[in-house]
């Protein structure tokens, strides 16, 4: 049986979302000076794509009881047969989880958050990635014979995870100005999901719509992400390597 990690957070943040500054993401808290996201509407796949994004930086944000309940980070068993993957795995997971606890505002109703968990778990069948299985370092040396080079990483896993060259906020800036609403009939906001491997050289390949907003939706999505900068690609060790890449994208017709 699985063992279960669950960490807990007594005392969420205070102060009052309803006071707060309105931002683009959500709402500055003069208290602390920081800009709290609001997470409300995101689906898991988007709060879990966001903190990984901002892995190096301290995130505050407002968050639904209901979601807490429904986020669960989740680390494959053979990562904790890697050592130095494995601090920086349970690293963020911790962040993940004192993200969606410590730093996030109670709601207007007063209510404290539950707490998240941690879990380890075999592996996740349907996940369109492969997790390889290298040892730990010696000397801060990773042999080749340890890697394998067109296997395809989750950005979880490498010690440098792929990053685009324009930034992310650059990056879907780009998106939202070339990207061509196919149906301008109807007025609409929704989501599109878009699954790609970052090859080793920064360049897309394997594109898969896993979720459109109607018809051509998805298919315009992937010829703007043709279009974009080569990315930076990840990295194990000090090898670059072949990275899964899941992006929700939020299109509007207003």
């Amino acid at each position: 049986m699985e063992r279960k990690y669950k960490i807990t957070i007594p005392e969420p943040c205070h102060e009052n979302w309803d006071e707060m500054t309105p931002k683009d993401n959500g709402r500055f808290c003069m208290n602390c000076s920081k800009t709290v996201v609001d997470f409300t509407s995101m689906l898991p796949e988007e709060v879990q794509h966001y903190f990984i994004q901002n892995q190096n930086n301290k995130i505050c944000g407002r968050f639904k009881n209901e979601q807490l309940d429904s986020v669960i980070v989740q680390i494959p068993k053979q990562i904790l047969h890697t050592q130095t993957n494995y601090y920086k795995m349970f690293l963020l997971a911790l962040f993940l989880t004192m993200g969606t606890t410590l730093f996030s505002c109670q709601d207007q109703n007063g209510k404290k958050q539950k707490i998240d968990k941690v879990e380890i778990v075999e592996g996740n069948p349907d996940r369109h990635t492969m997790l390889g299985e290298p040892v730990a370092p010696d000397n801060n040396q990773i042999k080749d014979e340890t890697i394998d080079h067109n296997a395809i990483y989750s950005p979880a896993a490498l010690d440098v995870p792929p990053k685009q060259k324009m930034g992310i906020k650059k990056f879907f800036e780009f998106i939202n100005d070339n990207y061509v609403i196919p149906d301008k009939t109807e007025k609409y906001v929704r989501k599109i999901y878009v699954s790609f491997v970052i090859e080793k050289d920064g360049s897309l390949s394997t594109f898969k719509v896993l979720h459109d907003a109607g018809p051509g939706t998805g298919e315009e999505a992937i010829r703007v992400l043709k279009m974009t900068p080569r990315w930076i690609p990840g990295k194990f060790g000090n090898h670059s390597v072949r990275t899964s890449y899941n992006l929700p994208i939020t299109i509007k017709n207003e």
